[in-house]
């Protein structure tokens, strides 16, 4: 008996541990690492794309700096300054202002290459609450023209740290806090190196004035941000007042921290986009906003290179209205407000908001001061594929069962003509996996399976060979049937098949799989249903009596028929196998298969 299986294969490849509350697997290392290496490798393509576009599209280039200050916790994250090849000009930039230099100062472009090869990590450190740092020493070489006058070919090694976050067992948020270089024994203090860069020495008075004309500002900010979000409010009214907060700003292009959005794709949008948003997602208004501005924090004054001064001012801001009208979004965001001024004597004025981003942990806060920092020295391991694995699959579809003293006769030959229609089975089973990497494995496992096939006989049939009857009288046997079998047969199955799947843990990809399979029936069974009449016709009868189907000549007459059974199937059954589809990722260390699959 031989079967055949056209099916939809579900399969289900599990190797996930659950993140624990304190500490981390090996498996959660390794997709720790894996998420803090494709920060890095977005960091090497949108610099080298930015180095690119700055040649000939000036607009792009300036877009991709935006992806790139997406990589940053917040725009005033310290970094390296590896831009300036003789080392002459300071130690540290802001994000910002080292994505604008690039631009700035390499007008022929740029390239850079990290050696993710060689690359180091350090353990993981604890911060605040769910919040958690990693170090990784790498070496960056760069090629480029600084300023059209000194090739810059320095190759360096430089430590990233970067932060990430433990939300409901999830990993969430990688982002860089910091750059500096492995070799200099100046580890940076975040919150300090952010505040007392390049500061002012001014007096109480002159503070007091400044900090006066600030919470005016973000009062303004605060005030005009609620009547927009007023829905008693004028529509001329709201004009004026959305007029009124784009004059805060210091362009209409100035970008501020998204957060009047639950999840938003883009943490920084433009003041523009930012009202848009804001007045097209809360239709209803709002419900509360609010900046406690006596309790802001002042950081010291710097002074830019067009001899304007400006400030950070970390200031605690709550959110709380209806989103789309639907749900509530309430949340308070601890918020660093750059502001830009103008001095004149002890006069100062043209306030305006350079950027408004998210606040964020001291990630530095372990190793503050001129301390030596232990350099990372742990080998990167990602996730990977390679070993053993478990899966659970299911597939169900249309199955043959083919019979050989049925199947194989036909009306020309044999004057009979069975129906044999498929049917639909399953398969069940545990699997084992073993990949040699990330995607070529061997599979076997244990499968339970059903097949089921109908087999129909419907019709009057006359054979053509004469037959005798015990009267030694010939005649030619005559079948009038409405017939129905419905036969169904389990099977434990052994599968030993070879998969590759492609593509990168975690990544969308398609698989194929192939092999043997080898079944010993469990058991088997039937259903016959309808009615089944046998007669003979007697051609040397007279005409009368040609037909005859007398019980007493072996004839019989078999209606209402309903009886089930079981069979015996002797011996093992061998089949090919063979399926293809789409893996589709549900985490680094579990993925779905989904395709159709063949068994002959």
């Amino acid at each position: 008996m031989k079967r055949t299986l056209f099916s939809l294969t579900v399969l289900f490849f599990v190797y996930v541990p659950h993140l624990k509350a304190v500490g981390f697997s090996d498996k959660e290392k390794s997709i720790i690492y894996t998420n803090a290496v494709k920060v890095l490798t977005n960091y090497q393509t949108i610099i080298n794309q930015m180095g690119n576009y700055v040649i000939n599209d000036i607009e792009k280039a300036k877009s991709s700096s935006e992806s790139f200050l997406e990589l940053f916790v917040n725009r005033q994250v310290m970094i390296y300054n590896d831009l300036d090849p003789a080392h002459k000009l300071s130690e540290f930039y802001e994000a910002e202002t080292y994505s604008s230099n690039i631009i700035l100062w390499y007008p022929d472009g740029l390239s850079i290459q990290l050696d993710m090869g060689n690359a180091k990590v350090s353990d993981i450190m604890t911060h605040e609450e769910n919040v958690y740092s990693i170090d990784i020493l790498v070496s960056k070489s760069i090629n480029g023209n600084y300023l059209n006058q000194t090739l810059n070919k320095n190759v360096e090694d430089l430590t990233f740290r970067i932060a990430f976050g433990l939300e409901n067992k999830s990993l969430t948020n990688f982002k860089i806090v910091g750059i500096r270089n492995a070799a200099s024994n100046y580890v940076i203090d975040f919150s300090k190196a952010l505040k007392e860069v390049n500061s002012e020495n001014l007096s109480i008075e002159d503070l007091n004035k400044i900090h006066s004309e600030i919470k005016t500002v973000l009062q303004d900010y605060t005030n005009f941000l609620s009547l927009l979000g007023d829905p008693q409010e004028a529509t001329e009214d709201k004009e004026f007042f959305k007029t009124s907060f784009q004059k805060l700003f210091q362009s209409n292009d100035t970008k501020l921290y998204n957060d009047i959005m639950p999840e938003p794709q883009t943490s920084l949008i433009s003041v523009t986009d930012y009202l848009n948003n804001y007045i097209a997602d809360f239709p209803n208004g709002i419900k509360n906003l609010k900046i406690n501005t006596d309790s802001a924090k002042f950081g010291k004054v710097m002074k830019a290179e067009d001899e304007s001064y400006y400030t950070y001012v970390d200031a605690d801001k709550f959110f709380s209205g209806s989103y789309k009208g639907k749900d509530i979004f309430r949340k308070m965001f601890p918020l660093i407000f750059k502001i830009s001024f103008h001095a004149s004597g002890k006069t100062y004025t043209g306030f305006a908001i350079n950027s408004v981003d998210i606040s964020s942990v001291n990630f530095y806060q372990e190793t503050p001061g001129n301390t030596i920092e232990k350099k990372p020295g742990i080998v990167i391991r990602p996730v990977t594929r390679k070993g053993f694995g478990m899966s659970l699959i299911g597939s169900f579809g249309q199955t043959q069962i083919n019979a050989k003293d049925i199947t194989t006769l036909t009306l020309a030959k044999d004057s009979v003509s069975w129906n044999v229609s498929p049917l639909y089975g399953f398969l069940t089973a545990i699997g084992v996996s073993y990949y040699f990497n990330d995607n070529i494995a061997v599979r076997s496992g244990l499968e339970f399976n059903t097949y089921s096939a109908r087999f129909n006989l419907n019709g009057q049939f006359i054979n053509k060979t004469l037959s005798t009857d015990i009267n030694s009288a010939p005649y030619y046997k005559v079948i009038k049937a409405n017939y129905d079998s419905l036969v169904k047969i389990n099977y434990l199955t052994l599968p030993f098949l070879i998969n590759y799947t492609s593509g990168r843990p975690g990544k969308l990809g398609l698989y194929g799989e192939a092999g043997v399979k080898v079944s010993i029936p469990l058991r088997a069974s039937y259903s016959n249903t309808g009615s089944y009449k046998s007669s003979g016709y007697y051609p040397s009868n007279p005409v009368a009596i040609r037909y005859l189907d007398l019980s007493e000549l072996g004839f019989y007459n078999r209606e209402n028929i309903s009886e089930t059974g079981k069979f015996d199937i002797k011996g093992f059954k061998m089949a090919l196998y063979g399926s293809i589809g789409v893996n589709i990722p549900l985490g680094y260390y579990s993925s779905l298969n989904i395709g159709p699959e063949m068994i002959i």
